[in-house]
């Protein structure tokens, strides 16, 4: 009940409804916007798969944990951005404020459950298009939440999430080259 009266908050005022969110802080919110994401990231990629109910909830977990580590990281990255820029932000605001962003991923789902449905719109084809547009759309959403919160421009919004993007994609092919790197060690 708190989702539908929180949704349409935002759709009356926008801003209001971001100052709210920002002004309660709630952890428990941001935690289930973020177990949103993580379930539309495993029923995205598994919709087709016949997964066991056990691997499924470990896959979800697993998915969480990962969404709140990056959700921790882009939080406190952007908060240092607007800390180089001398605006007053919080990492704990922007962290609940990247949880509500979860919610825009329950379009994954939608995107598989068509490619479930109609055998010609594989998921093969279908999925870059359906994260493009679902991470444009959550890109979107928190330079939108950013600048009606803190009052900065949209290019400074926008260049803060850019900003405390960078590192984790940095960390992450780091990772994935010592991975690979492993790997030929051990053949």
């Amino acid at each position: 009940m708190y989702l539908l009266k929180s949704y349409f908050q935002y759709m009356n005022s926008p801003e209001e409804a971001v100052q709210s969110l920002l002004k309660e802080c709630s952890f428990s919110q941001a935690c289930v916007g973020y177990l949103t994401a993580a379930l539309s990231w495993v029923l995205f990629f598994n919709i087709l798969d016949g997964v066991s109910f056990p691997v499924l909830l470990l896959k979800i977990c697993v998915v969480f944990a990962a969404e709140i580590t990056v959700g921790y990281f882009l939080a406190s990255f952007c908060g240092l951005f607007f800390d180089f820029l001398h605006v007053e932000t919080s990492p704990a605001k922007l962290f609940v404020l990247l949880g509500a962003a979860g919610y825009i991923k329950s379009l994954l789902i939608a995107f598989a459950l068509i490619s479930a449905v109609i055998p010609v719109a594989h998921l093969g084809w279908l999925a870059p298009l359906a994260l493009f547009l679902v991470f444009a759309l959550q890109l979107g959403f928190l330079t939108r939440g950013v600048k009606r919160a803190y009052h900065v421009s949209y290019a400074k919004s926008f260049f803060a999430w850019i900003f405390a993007g960078v590192p984790i994609l940095v960390a992450f092919g780091l990772l994935l080259t010592f991975f690979i790197w492993g790997i030929s060690l051990l053949l």
